[in-house]
């Protein structure tokens, strides 16, 4: 292929140097354009009404239909032929025009219009509390694209610190959103999508909400967790769009375009984790839909170039070939529009050097090589003064500044306490002066108060030597705990050391290596028993988390108790999704092999032990299914309890303990979870455990 390359121009740019997407690069504009605002509702009633008048709102309405100089020179007439302009209609003449220059990336002129929204409302800014806070979004906005990031941050805090403390909560939404592409921008991802994620639980209870803002949000919060490398959180956020469009959305062009989108990202999700066939299906999907007049063509590139890369990486140079050459044509045909973006020249220089590489040619492949890198230096130039802004810094200053303030506030208030109780005070002395003479005058009183004294006294006394009776008999059931757990581990550590060995030697047949390993391995967990025992005496403690494939760890757990269940003819049967959580691998381990273990012991010979696992919102769910004796209704609340009288001998016998359950609920509630037990209406119980999916650790 012979691809025409020219010398890249570096635009200033707002931007991660991978993103690659039209919807993601506007959605953090001026609250989209001005309605976001206008449909929240100030805490503060206002001096003046906030109507501008009715020839401005009519020329408004046609500069939101028609965005051009003509309406903007119509406004100006307008303007200019009012006698009398209220402070808000010169608000809103600013404001449009704001707009307008932003939009048109005539930032200065822009920043002008800003600075005089801001002069007018200057001591007026909780009269006009909507407007400020849109102004200062609009500022921070005009600054960000200027590459004053600092000032641009700056202006969002205020405008975020300023709604907490005088506006609706609904109106700090966009706020959070803009806050969360800074940090997604940073390359600091997973604080990101925790931003944008507290802007969708905040616009979920407030009305007014904007379709195509929330889908966006949703995809950029799928973006985070791609670029942090947690495809599965990605791929469910992606969905979650998806689901929203068709359920929302009215059919047409605008719903398509969205899909589109969607469908790109997570095609490139897919291609990420090596689903051949998901992310081609996605990817191919993606272009269809947006390779078309009229609707998102610089996505569809994006879209393209992803297949490309994944076609390269399979090595299917034909096909990647073939796109790379459809693209190339539409380039040079000057239809290349969507090469607009720079993250886009930057991905097609990065396919062309992969695709040199795949088929060896050297020349070629490091003519791109050189391209890309040089041109990814440059657009980080671009945006350098973001990526060494302290976010999280000027948030912490921020929120000071707004602790200070309620701090004051507090002051006053307890000022207003400390002069009553001084009140109070004083009438308490001249009731006590009351009741001393009183008191004096009868010695009757002065006796019963006496006596009356002794027996408290005698009381207090009585109370303390059962509380450090009470204190002495936690100490010697400690070191009782103490004794057994030294002689438990010796004989354990002795067993599990001696199969070690026994291992060691390769004399053994499978089987026989197959339960050696089952006696080390039951050895171990003993141990681990015992250590587990005398912790429950301690203080809660810390847990190491680790991202765990729960369905991994179950079928490990109904492998490990099959043997025992097979000894009384039972079957184990295993339903369960695939997930990811954050957990203590080995504690979580114990609590379902405890459960299944339960289950087991108080089921017939004959039975079959189920074991489930569903999502449950942002939970997941595992229940241990047995066909059993039931726990009746006198032991309910005591089958927790660490050393309960609620112990019952196996259906064949089989000795119960009474704390497996209490330190599987420990467990379990150690990690944010819960544990409980449901009777079946004729045999049977089932044990549920909830865990939660947590993102971030």
């Amino acid at each position: 292929m012979d691809f025409t390359t020219k010398q890249p121009h570096t635009q200033t740019l707002f931007n991660n140097a991978q993103i690659g997407r039209r919807a993601y690069l506007y959605i953090f504009l001026t609250c989209l354009a001005f309605n976001f605002f206008s449909c929240k509702h100030a805490k503060q009633s206002p001096a003046e009404p906030h109507t501008a008048n009715p020839a401005i709102v009519k020329a408004k309405a046609l500069y939101n239909a028609n965005q051009s100089d003509r309406i903007i020179a119509h406004l100006d007439s307008v303007c200019a032929s009012l006698p009398n302009l209220t402070t808000f209609d010169l608000w809103t003449k600013y404001d449009i025009k704001a707009n307008y220059f932003s939009l048109n990336l005539k930032y200065p002129i822009a920043k002008l219009y800003v600075d005089s929204m801001l002069n007018i409302l200057k001591g007026n800014e909780k009269e006009f509390g909507i407007e400020y806070a849109h102004t200062l979004m609009v500022n921070g906005d005009v600054l960000k694209a200027e590459n004053r990031y600092e000032e641009a941050m700056q202006s969002y805090y205020d405008g975020s610190l300023f709604v907490q403390q005088n506006l609706d909560p609904c109106n700090s939404s966009q706020f959070n959103i803009q806050l969360g592409a800074a940090l997604y921008h940073q390359g600091n991802y997973l604080k990101g999508a925790h931003y944008l994620k507290r802007a969708i639980d905040e616009d979920s209870h407030c009305t007014g909400n904007i379709a195509l803002t929330y889908v966006s949000t949703l995809n950029t919060i799928a973006l985070c967790f791609e670029r942090a490398h947690v495809p599965d959180s990605a791929i469910y956020y992606y969905k979650k769009g998806l689901a929203y469009i068709d359920g929302n959305f009215p059919k047409g062009a605008l719903a398509d375009i969205e899909r589109g989108i969607v469908y790109g990202n997570l095609g490139g999700t897919y291609c990420s984790i090596k689903n051949y066939g998901l992310a081609q299906q996605y990817l191919k999907a993606s272009i269809n839909i947006n390779n078309r007049p009229g609707y998102a063509p610089e996505d569809a590139k994006t879209a393209q170039l992803k297949l490309a890369d994944l076609y390269t990486s399979y090595a299917h140079f034909k096909d990647a070939d073939s796109i790379l050459r459809q693209i190339d044509a539409e380039w040079k045909a000057g239809k290349g529009r969507g090469f607009i973006d720079d993250t886009i020249k930057l991905r097609w220089k990065r396919a062309l050097w992969k695709y040199y590489e795949g088929i060896h040619d050297t020349q070629n492949a490091y003519h791109f090589a050189k391209d890309y890198h040089s041109f990814r230096d440059s657009l980080y130039e671009a945006r350098k003064g973001l990526e060494q802004l302290n976010i999280d810094e000027g948030l912490k200053e921020t929120q000071q500044h707004y602790n200070i303030d309620l701090l004051r506030k507090s002051n006053q208030l307890k000022t207003t306490y400390l002069s009553a109780i001084v009140v109070f005070s004083i009438l308490i002395l001249i009731i006590l002066g009351m009741a001393w003479y009183n008191l004096k005058r009868s010695a009757r009183n002065v006796k019963e108060l006496t006596s009356l004294n002794k027996v408290i006294s005698d009381y207090n006394l009585q109370m303390q030597n059962a509380l450090t009776a009470l204190e002495q008999s936690f100490e010697e059931n400690a070191n009782i705990i103490k004794i057994v757990a030294h002689d438990l581990r010796a004989p354990i550590g002795g067993i599990t050391k001696t199969v070690s060995r026994m291992l060691e030697k390769n004399n053994w047949s499978e089987s026989d290596q197959s339960m050696l390993r089952l006696i080390q391995a039951s050895g171990r967990d003993s141990l681990a028993l015992v250590s587990d025992l005398l912790k429950t005496h301690s203080a809660s403690r810390e847990i190491k988390k680790e991202p765990v494939a729960m369905f991994s760890l179950l079928a490990y757990c109904v492998s490990f108790m099959r043997l025992k269940a097979e000894e009384k003819g039972q079957r184990i049967e295993l339903d369960a999704g695939h997930f990811t959580v954050f957990v203590n691998r080995g504690k979580i381990w114990r609590v379902i092999c405890n459960l299944i273990a339960n289950a087991i012991k108080f089921s017939p010979p004959g039975t079959t032990i189920k074991v489930l696992m569903l999502k449950k919102e942002d939970n997941i769910v595992i229940t241990v299914d047995d066909c059993g004796i039931g726990i009746p209704d006198t032991i309910h609340d005591k089958i927790f309890d660490m050393f309960t009288e609620a112990k019952r001998q196996g259906t064949t016998g089989e000795q119960p303990f009474g704390i497996g359950l209490a330190i599987s609920k420990q467990i379990i509630e150690m990690h944010g979870g819960k544990i409980w037990f449901e009777g079946k209406p004729i045999n049977g119980t089932l044990f549920h455990v909830e865990l939660p999916i947590q993102y971030l650790n």
